[in-house]
């Protein structure tokens, strides 16, 4: 989207996590939501991620040894599968009104599927 050139951009970005078992629920209902996105006034991209849930704890696993691992309690966090989106809109404002423009029933379709934990936030490139 270069033909945009140094317009203003606005970064939001989502962090959850969904229940063990319904990872690929919470994916498919993300995804089903891109023509809504594309069509919504101010929209510019979106990029979800879903975590490699325990590739990186392989990875340790198999490069440190047991010894080097003997004194390196585990992080508390969620059990469940981490999920990242990020979005980019020409204003606060674009993702608020799309945000309201989703009828309630439609958000409440995806809570039953994700953990209490979660963020969302616009954010600033530093």
């Amino acid at each position: 989207k270069s033909s945009r050139g140094k317009m203003k951009m606005e970064t939001y970005i989502v962090t959850m996590y969904a229940k063990k078992d319904h990872a690929a629920d919470v994916q498919q209902y993300y995804q089903d939501l891109q023509n809504m996105y594309e069509e919504a006034s101010g929209f510019i991209s979106r990029k979800i991620f879903r975590a490699k849930t325990g590739a990186m704890e392989q990875a340790v696993k198999a490069t440190y040894s047991e010894e080097e691992l003997a004194n390196t309690p585990e992080e508390d966090h969620d059990h469940g599968e981490h999920f990242v989106m990020i979005e980019e809109w020409e204003s606060i404002q674009d993702r608020i009104n799309f945000g309201r423009s989703m009828s309630k029933k439609h958000h409440l379709k995806v809570i039953p599927y994700l953990l209490p934990n979660h963020s969302h936030e616009f954010y600033e490139s530093i």
